[in-house]
């Protein structure tokens, strides 16, 4: 019974162990994509209007278009 109850206890423990490394590379992630549209927006901002009128994009909707809101 001890045993049993040991053996458990390190499954439960490795299985923690996982579901951090998941939620940390979950986190990573989403900086990454934070940190790559950040760049975006300030890309599309640095355009001149006629820049952003070619690719179809008004200066009032970059935003909209980087975060997809």
């Amino acid at each position: 019974m001890v045993v049993v109850v040991a053996e458990r206890a390190v499954e439960m423990r490795e299985g923690a162990n996982f579901n951090f490394a998941r939620k940390m590379a979950g986190m990573v992630q989403n900086a990454r994509t934070y940190a790559h549209r950040r760049k975006v927006q300030k890309r599309l901002e640095s355009l001149d209007d006629r820049m952003l009128d070619d690719i179809g994009i008004m200066r009032a909707d970059i935003k909209a278009h980087v975060w997809g809101r």
